[in-house]
């Protein structure tokens, strides 16, 4: 299978710019998937988990315009050499684990138990 994505991170932009950015990237992607015939894919991304409602108030606004086969939130690779943590993903307890819990239920995405339970390999 031939795929073709990018990898977006927010770093520190504020979440209408990654948002716009994330959105035209995406629009990109579409276009050059259908051309050349390959599935589209946000390969890598990480966002404002600062942010209580950033999975569905800025992320999922964005790629559920789009038809994006995948999106891949990056590890969480925990503390960093200088004290800080490092994660893309909100673990228990966090400020946008809620929200994340809202992004999971969302009729428009798939995670790895509804691909299981749909069959969608075989």
């Amino acid at each position: 299978m031939d795929v073709i994505g990018f990898d977006i991170y927010q770093r520190d932009s504020p979440n209408e710019k990654y948002a716009g950015d994330l959105d035209k990237m995406l629009s990109t992607l579409d276009e050059i998937a259908k051309e050349k015939n390959k599935i589209p894919a946000l390969t890598e991304f990480g966002g404002n988990l600062n942010d209580s409602n950033w999975w569905t108030g800025t992320f999922l606004n964005v790629v559920a315009k789009h038809r994006v086969s995948w999106v891949l939130g990056w590890r969480n690779a925990g503390r960093k050499p200088d004290g800080q943590f490092e994660y893309y993903v909100p673990y228990t307890g966090h400020i946008s684990e809620k929200d994340f819990v809202r992004f999971y239920q969302d009729k428009k995405t798939l995670f790895q138990k509804d691909v299981m339970k749909g069959k969608l390999y075989q």
